[in-house]
C-alpha cells in the first residue's frame, strides 16, 4: 500500500545485534522515500524506550500519487506499544474506509478526489473546498473513533493510563487534508508576496490551557491545573486523584480519562496548495517544545541534502533540549518532511536525469510494509538509532516531573478495578 520499510531475516539480525532501526542502513529504502519527496527521522530520548512512531504510504488507498504521512507520540507505561499499534492500524483502516465509501457511493469519489472533476469546474470555489473538508472530516473522525475502540478492546495492550497523539496528512494533488489529535504539529513553509519564506502552522496544539478544551474537561468533572515544579504546563487529572496528569486533551487510549474530558475526535484541516508552498513538516512535541516553527522552517529549507532534512531537525532539537532544559531528560523526537516540489535525487543528477522525467529508466517495483512497527520488529528490539542510542530501555519514571506528557503516578488499583467494572457494565448495557 505504501512506501515505508521492508525487513528480511538479515534486517532482523541487524536489529537484534545493534538494537536500532534496520531501515537506517537501507539505502534503497531512503532512495524510495526521497523519490516520493519525503524525509523522515526519529531519535530516542533519555526517558527509556522510544515512544514515537511514524509512517508514510504512497499511492494511498489505491489512488495514484496520493500520499499519507503520520507521526505518533506515545506516552505512559505502554506508550510505545500504543503508538506502534495506532501507527499500523490507522492508515490501514483509513484506506479501507475510503475504499468502502467509494464502493458504496461511486459519486463520492469525486468529492474525495477533486482532480476527477471536469476541467471547467473551479476547485477554488469555497463550496467545493467546504464539501471536500466535510467529506474527509467525517471519514477521519469515524476512523479515529474505530481505532480507539479497537485499542480499548485490545487484550495485549493495557491502555488505561497509556496512549498516543497523532498528526496525519493526506496529500491529494494540490489538496492537503490534515487530522490532528493532541499536541504534535503540522507546519507548512510557503512564500509571501515579497518572496520571503515564512511558516504557517496548520494545526492547533490541543492542550489543557486552551479555553475550549478546558471547558469540556471541567464539564466532565475532570480537573486542570499545573504542578508546582512546572507552573507553565497545565495538565488533565482525574476528579479525585492527582493522576495521570496528561499534557494534552485529545489522544488515543488513556481510557481512565475518557469519561472526564479526554476525547479521540481529531481536528481536521484543509489547505489548497499553491506554487508558493514548499514543504510540510509533521513532528512530535519533542521538536516543538524547543524549536519554533520559524527555526524548523529555516533548518529544513537550508539543508544541503533535503533527503536528510528531518535528521538535521532532530539533531538540532536534541542540542536545544540540552541547552534550554539542562535538568530535564531529552524527549523522543520524530519528524516527517513532505516536500511538495522535491528536488532531483543524487542518483538522478549523476545520470543527468531529472526526478520524474519520463525518459528515466523505470525502477523495478518493490514490496514495502505499511509502518515502522514492522521494521522495528514485534519483539524487544530497539527503540532508537543503531549508531548512537543503544538498545531500548523500558519506560521509566522521571525523578521530578519536567517536560513530560504524563506524570508517573498511576490511579490506585481500586480505581483501576472500578474503571474496569464500569467499562464492563457499560458494555453489558450496550449488549442488552
Amino acid at each position: 500500500m505504501g512506501i515505508c520499510c521492508s525487513k528480511g531475516e538479515e534486517d532482523q539480525e541487524l536489529e537484534d545485534e545493534e538494537g536500532g532501526f534496520p531501515w537506517k542502513h537501507d539505502a534503497f529504502f531512503h532512495r524510495q522515500l526521497w523519490r516520493a519527496g519525503i524525509s523522515m527521522h526519529t531519535k530516542q530520548g533519555w526517558k527509556g524506550a522510544n515512544q514515537d512512531a511514524m509512517t508514510t504510504c504512497q499511492d494511498f488507498a489505491g489512488h495514484k500519487g496520493q500520499i499519507f504521512c503520520g507521526v505518533f507520540d506515545g506516552h505512559g507505561p505502554l506508550g510505545r506499544e500504543v503508538a506502534r499499534h495506532v501507527c499500523d492500524a490507522l492508515p490501514t483502516k483509513l484506506s479501507s474506509s475510503l475504499t468502502l465509501k467509494t464502493e458504496e457511493d461511486p459519486s463520492s469519489n469525486t468529492a474525495l478526489d477533486p482532480s476527477n472533476k471536469p476541467d471547467h469546474t473551479s476547485l477554488s470555489d469555497a463550496s467545493d473546498e467546504k464539501q471536500l473538508l466535510s467529506t474527509w472530516k467525517n471519514i477521519f473522525v469515524k476512523t479515529f473513533e474505530e481505532v480507539d475502540e479497537e485499542l480499548r478492546q485490545h487484550s495485549g495492550i493495557d491502555c488505561i493510563c497509556s496512549g498516543t497523539t497523532a498528526v496525519t496528512v493526506v496529500r491529494q494533488g494540490d489538496h492537503l487534508i490534515i487530522a490532528n489529535l493532541g499536541d504534535s504539529r503540522a507546519v507548512l513553509c510557503t512564500w509571501d508576496s515579497k518572496d520571503r519564506p515564512f511558516a504557517v502552522q496548520l494545526t492547533t496544539d490541543l492542550k489543557p490551557d486552551l479555553p475550549s478544551e478546558a471547558e469540556r474537561i471541567l464539564s466532565c468533572k475532570g480537573r486542570v491545573f499545573a504542578m508546582d515544579d512546572e507552573p507553565n504546563v497545565q495538565r488533565l487529572w482525574l476528579p479525585d486523584q492527582d493522576a495521570p496528569g496528561l499534557a494534552m486533551t485529545r489522544a488515543f487510549g488513556d481510557f481512565c480519562l475518557k469519561s472526564h474530558g479526554l476525547i479521540c475526535t481529531p481536528e481536521v484541516y484543509y489547505r489548497k496548495l499553491s506554487e508558493k508552498d514548499e514543504f510540510l513538516v509533521l513532528a512530535s512535541d519533542g521538536i516543538w517544545d524547543v524549536l519554533s516553527n520559524k527555526e524548523v522552517m529555516k533548518i529544513v529549507s537550508s539543508a544541503t541534502d533535503q533527503s536528510k532534512a528531518a535528521k538535521q531537525v532532530v539533531e538540532r532539537a536534541v542540542r536545544a533540549w540540552r541547552r534550554k532544559f539542562p535538568t530535564s531528560m531529552v524527549d523522543d523526537c520524530a519528524v516527517v518532511c513532505l516536500f511538495l516540489k522535491p528536488a532531483p535525487s543524487e542518483e538522478s543528477r549523476s545520470t543527468g536525469a531529472v526526478h520524474g522525467d519520463a525518459k528515466a529508466k523505470p525502477q523495478a517495483p518493490e514490496s514495502f510494509t505499511d509502518s515502522f512497527r514492522k521494521a522495528l520488529g514485534d519483539g524487544g528490539g530497539g527503540g532508537g538509532e543503531a549508531a548512537d542510542e543503544g538498545t531500548a530501555a523500558p519506560w521509566k519514571a522521571l525523578e521530578g516531573v519536567a517536560r513530560v506528557n504524563s506524570v508517573v503516578r498511576l490511579p490506585r488499583m481500586g480505581a483501576v478495578l472500578t474503571w474496569r467494572r464500569r467499562s464492563a457494565s457499560l458494555e453489558q448495557d450496550d449488549e442488552d
